[in-house]
Formats: structure tokens, sequence, C-alpha cells
């Protein structure tokens, strides 16, 4: 499956900025059965652009705007080929078996074993857990897909309850979030389980092979997490559609929550005191068919 992304971030200001910096993860990566074939990233006023790996390795782009300027927009290109991947079966190892080997993952692994930002070990969570703890004769696969489903289950898809500075116990409060918020509580839950997990930051083909036009309080990019699992390594998982991840996730960064991939991060100097940020996002196939599927999703910026 080939698809085409343009992700454009504009922003406007009350008063002329200058010296803007800005930090962006948008390159989709290159690995698991997905190939970015070509990426670009423009603007509209003169800009200083660089590349480096993150600390997690992943590909980022430092974008800066010496001169005056009254608005700027930001513009990502992709065109990508993804295979989907299959669904994971059970991996044969309970966590009985598994959880022997608990202090050697806890070294190689320990960024994705603990708490963070956005998934704090709360007493919240803690109860949560104990509500949906694995048994010792469970397949870690099968628990893992449990989890995805079980937290959909329990929580309704509402854009009003979260926002995107939230941490789990925000959702875990008020019974309703996001891609993002699904994403953290399940890493939150797979973390005290004894799980390596992770933040993934990415996109959402939906279904009919286009979404263009998303202002910034849909807020554009989805959100799914990665298990790992013995036998299989690192698996995507999609909470916000009780599912393993398919031919519709197009990943793009990997961190310990939201807090370490936000696709824009930046700051700038001005007299002002207000400026206001939009987003549009278009993914669509480049090969003419539609990938199924629904398009709920769509969680952070």
């Amino acid at each position: 499956m080939l698809y085409r992304i343009t992700h454009t971030t504009r922003f406007e200001y009350d008063e002329p900025a200058y010296d803007s910096q800005n930090e962006l993860r948008m390159r989709p990566w290159d690995r698991d059965g997905q190939r970015c074939l070509a990426f670009d990233l423009t603007a509209d006023q003169p800009v200083s652009i660089f590349t480096f790996a993150d600390f997690f390795g992943n590909q980022t782009h430092s974008l800066s705007v010496s001169p005056v300027h009254a608005q700027l927009a930001i513009i990502a290109r992709s065109t990508v080929e993804l295979t989907p991947p299959p669904t994971p079966g059970d991996c044969g190892v309970t966590f009985a078996d598994f959880l022997r080997d608990d202090p050697i993952r806890n070294n190689v692994y320990f960024e994705y074993l603990n708490e963070s930002r956005f998934i704090p070990f709360s007493e919240r969570l803690r109860k949560f857990f104990w509500m949906a703890r694995p048994n010792e004769t469970e397949d870690v696969t099968a628990y893992v897909t449990r989890m995805a489903a079980y937290v959909r289950d329990q929580f309704e898809y509402e854009t009003s309850k979260t926002h995107v500075h939230s941490n789990i116990n925000d959702i875990l409060k008020s019974g309703g979030g996001v891609c993002q918020d699904f994403a953290h509580l399940t890493i939150g839950i797979l973390r005290l389980a004894g799980i390596p997990s992770r933040y993934v930051s990415g996109y959402l083909a939906p279904a009919g092979g286009s979404l263009a036009a998303i202002d910034v309080s849909a807020q554009a990019s989805h959100a799914w997490l990665e298990a790992w699992l013995p036998g299989l390594g690192w698996t995507g998982f999609d909470p916000t559609h009780r599912c393993a991840t398919d031919g519709r996730h197009i990943g793009v960064a990997v961190g310990r929550d939201y807090g370490d991939v936000p696709p824009l991060r930046g700051v700038f100097r001005s007299d002002g005191t207000t400026s206001a940020m939009s987003v549009d996002l278009s993914v669509e196939r480049a090969d003419g068919e539609s990938p199924g599927g629904p398009a709920m999703g769509q969680g952070q910026q």
C-alpha cells in the first residue's frame, strides 16, 4: 500500500515574531515493513533546517526562522510504502515464565518499564491495573491483546474530557478521552505488569483513503503503542480501535509518552502576547485502493 501525507502547520501572531525555533517529528520511519520513499519539509519563510536523531532514534528536524514574520506555515510531505504487519499470535510464554527475567529486562528497557511524565504510577492507575492484572498462566501476547480492547471498552471516545497535556489520571477521573489517553493508559497497565511498552506517534489512514483539513482542535496525529513481546519483539497495538496495528498505521516516532514525541514543538520571540496555530492533514492512498476500517482516533498535535 502506498500513502501520500501532507501535514501543514500554520502560525499567526498578534505581533510579528522572530527567532522562531521549531523541533519536528513528522518523517515516517523506515522499519517493520514501512518505507518512507520521499520526504520534503518546507516553509513559507526563509528557514534553516538540519536533521538529527533524538535519544530514542527518531529522525528529528530542527527548523529556524530568524527574520521578522507575521505568520509561518510549515509543510511536511511524505510518500510511504506500507506492508500490513501480521496479526500477532500467542507467543507461547506465560507470565510466570516471563517475569523470571524481570531484572534483566528492567536494565535493558528501563525507560519503557517505569513511570514517565504522562504515565505516573498513581494510586488510580494501580487500582485500575489490579482489576485487569494478568494471571500466571496467561500468555503474554494474549494479555496485551486483551488490555488493548479492555481499556477502550471502559472509556468513551470524548474529545472534551482531556487535552494534549493530560496524563492518565485525567482519563481515569473523567471516564473519557482520545487516542493519546488510551495509549498512555494501556502503556501504564502493561508497564505495571512488567511488559516494556512505548508510545507511538503517527498517522492513521481512514476509510475511503483520505483525510483533509483537520483543525488543530481535532488534534491531527494518531497515537498507539508498541509492546515488547518474547519471540516477537516490538509489536504495535491500537487501543482506540481495540486491535493490533494494521495497514492503516503509519509510524513516525516512539518514546516513553507523548512528551517525548510531539509532532512539533517550538518557541519564538515577539512583542505580542498571543499566537494561533492550526493544522491541516491529508492522508490518502496513492494506489487507488481504500484501506478500509474506521478513521476514529486522531488524538494529538
